[in-house]
């Protein structure tokens, strides 16, 4: 079924694991990861950021994992990173079961608020809410200072906003590592000893496996991954013009593509849930 994150992550939270929240940008991406999902009979968060939304419209994606979606493992469709109340309620409009509102640019009492108004339209229709505290560097819509998110102030944001779960920040970033990052997995054991929503840690890609285990062990349970996907898919795709340099049908080309997705996707779901 395509359900919401709060039943994923409740689970995941209850069996000390995390779900991935894999990042799609075209069909390819989604068929990866739809096939990775099959094979490894695990559930996914497939997610998509307003940047792709803007690209190739929202009811298209929803439309898209509704279509290929032929049931299985759960699965969750999610908003990633939305910037205000009316992107969420386009895409939960569209179908999305849940959304993430990112009002951690903002002071305390205004995320909140902000949160709080998000939450209380989407409970309403039946659909999680991602929020976060803290801020995450890279971030792909929006650009600011890192701050780590305060246990204390974590704990009551969860309780004036009913939000289902809560992106924290504890030093990992979106984009490509331009070093060895450093992340705080005590602040996120913290954390978690005062919060009672799952946590949620963004910009997992170029993590080591070790550091994403010592996460998920210290209380994570959703790690969202995207430019690991961009990058198998890139690669697939290269290689697979270099082996067909006359070819120009898509179908072609792109199932290679589609392959090296797939297979970045089990080993991330592997690397979270476990064999």
């Amino acid at each position: 079924m395509i359900v919401t994150t709060k039943v994923l992550l409740e689970r995941a939270k209850a069996g000390r694991y995390a779900v991935p929240a894999l990042n799609v940008d075209n069909l390819e991406s989604v068929l990866g990861v739809l096939a990775a999902c099959r094979e490894t009979g695990r559930g996914v968060i497939i997610q998509t950021i307003p940047k792709t939304l803007a690209y190739g419209g929202v009811k298209t994606y929803a439309a898209m994992v509704n279509a290929l979606y032929d049931g299985g493992a759960d699965i969750a469709l999610h908003l990633d990173h939305g910037g205000g109340e009316e992107i969420c309620k386009k895409c939960i409009e569209a179908g999305y079961s849940s959304v993430m509102i990112d009002g951690s640019a903002l002071p305390f009492a205004e995320n909140a608020a902000l949160t709080g108004r998000v939450v209380q339209y989407a409970h309403a229709r039946g659909v999680a809410v991602e929020g976060e505290l803290g801020t995450i560097g890279g971030k792909e819509e929006t650009a600011g200072s890192v701050s780590y998110t305060d246990p204390d102030e974590a704990a009551e944001f969860a309780r004036i906003t009913k939000v289902d779960a809560l992106a924290v920040g504890v030093g990992t970033a979106h984009g490509v590592y331009k070093g060895t990052p450093h992340i705080a997995v005590d602040r996120i054991a913290k954390i978690a000893a005062r919060t009672p929503v799952p946590l949620v840690l963004h910009g997992a890609s170029g993590l080591s496996d070790e550091v994403v285990r010592d996460c998920i062990a210290a209380g994570i349970s959703k790690i969202n991954f995207a430019t690991q996907l961009r990058q198998a898919f890139t690669s697939g795709l290269k290689a697979s013009l270099e082996k067909h340099p006359q070819a120009f049908d898509p179908k072609v080309y792109l199932p290679e593509a589609v392959e090296a997705v797939k297979a970045a996707a089990k080993e991330i779901i592997e690397l979270c849930c476990g064999n």
